[in-house]
């Protein structure tokens, strides 16, 4: 299982990550503005223009590169996630240790027709962020089909 995983997230998921990202940088700038005003000078300019160029760079560069770095693969021993961009991280979750697996759909994710699957097992739970919502359901129902039932010695 040393391959990396190939499947990757909705192309949709890079518009939830850029709203994400205008929101967060959107604050920011609102907050740089009102602060600019007691600042003089060179810092004045400096208080809004940066977090402007922040909000740019961030909604059109992040997004892109989450997209790119997010893989993930269920085989029937166990599911493998990386993610990651400046750190990247691979997760191998045993299917044995599979507690229960849920999808979840916020208000943007519905929109977009998206939904995430959730994997629960005793040490914790990890996501397999922004599905489309039919590909969701199916991925949860291969994880649950893999996971060995309750009543199983």
């Amino acid at each position: 299982m040393s391959a990396e995983p190939s499947r990757t997230l909705a192309p949709s998921a890079r518009w939830v990550w850029r709203a994400e990202q205008a929101l967060t940088w959107g604050v920011l700038v609102a907050i740089a503005a009102v602060a600019s005003f007691q600042l003089d000078g060179a810092l004045a300019v400096l208080a809004r223009v940066l977090p402007i160029a922040g909000l740019l760079a961030c909604v059109a560069v992040v997004p892109v590169l989450r997209w790119r770095n997010w893989r993930w693969e269920v085989h029937p021993q166990a599911i493998d996630i990386r993610h990651g961009t400046l750190t990247v991280r691979r997760t191998l979750i045993p299917v044995v240790r599979v507690q229960h697996v849920e999808t979840s759909r916020d208000v943007l994710e519905r929109s977009l027709g998206l939904a995430t699957v959730k994997i629960h097992t005793a040490a914790g739970s990890h996501e397999i962020p922004l599905l489309r919502a039919a590909d969701a359901g199916e991925v949860r129902d291969r994880i649950a089909d893999l996971a060995p039932a309750a009543d199983e010695p």
